[in-house]
């Protein structure tokens, strides 16, 4: 059982990795990140929900019994069961790169989003102030960056992706119907294989944001040597 889902759990995970790579080769994108302003922060947020979103789709349904029930996409779940998804790491990258603003924002769509799917049962509803609260505490990590791009090393993000999911952890096992039932089976794949999903994910956006970066500046070195060799 918990092979399986930890298995399952790294293809929905790589999925997102994938879907990172493909983001960062969007130049309009990579500029979100240099340019600090309200309009693209509302554009991150955007961009952050449809990841969570999409997290929470592509989520593996467990029954009351953690019996992992075959459906590829969870357009509608029974409240009584639940779902495995990487929607933290989502809404913790969100916070790492768009501050605590574009975390909780993301981590409210994305958690309001899991409540509609299980039809606004009342025992979901704690996904709600978990996803919020998860994405404040990630923000918090961010430093107002107007003109440049750093972020933390991937060893520190997976650290942070693995504190926010033990939050969530903390959350289902307060107030989930099926509380430690469930935790002891979900804990170890969704904490883990997400930690590493989340530092993957910064450790891509680092990568190409500093090539990037040492690009500018060869051209800018080149630019001044070619300068300074035609002046008199």
């Amino acid at each position: 059982m918990l092979l399986d889902l930890s298995v399952l759990m790294a293809e929905r995970v790589g999925f997102v990795i994938i879907l990172a790579f493909l983001l960062v080769n969007i130049p309009y994108f990579r500029k979100l990140l240099f340019h600090r302003s309200f309009s693209s922060a509302v554009q991150l947020i955007l961009i952050f929900s449809l990841f969570a979103i999409l997290t929470d789709l592509t989520g593996i349904e467990l029954d009351p019994n953690n019996v992992i029930q075959n459906q590829s996409l969870l357009t509608h779940v029974p409240s009584t069961y639940s779902v495995v998804n990487a929607r933290i790491l989502s809404v913790t990258v969100a916070g790492i790169i768009g501050g605590p603003w574009v975390g909780s924002t993301v981590g409210l769509i994305a958690g309001s989003f899991r409540v509609l799917q299980g039809g606004l049962a009342q025992q979901a509803w704690f996904y709600v102030p978990s996803s919020v609260l998860i994405g404040i505490a990630s923000g918090l990590l961010y430093k107002n960056r107007r003109t440049s791009f750093a972020t933390m090393t991937p060893s520190k993000a997976f650290f942070v992706g693995l504190s926010m999911e033990l939050v969530q952890m903390v959350f289902i096992l307060l107030f989930s119907p099926t509380g430690w039932k469930l935790v002891r089976v979900i804990a170890i794949p969704m904490t883990i294989i997400s930690s590493i999903g989340t530092s993957i994910f910064i450790s891509i956006i680092t990568m190409y944001l500093r090539q990037e970066q040492e690009t500018k500046a060869t051209q800018t070195q080149s630019v001044l040597q070619l300068a300074s060799e035609t002046l008199p």
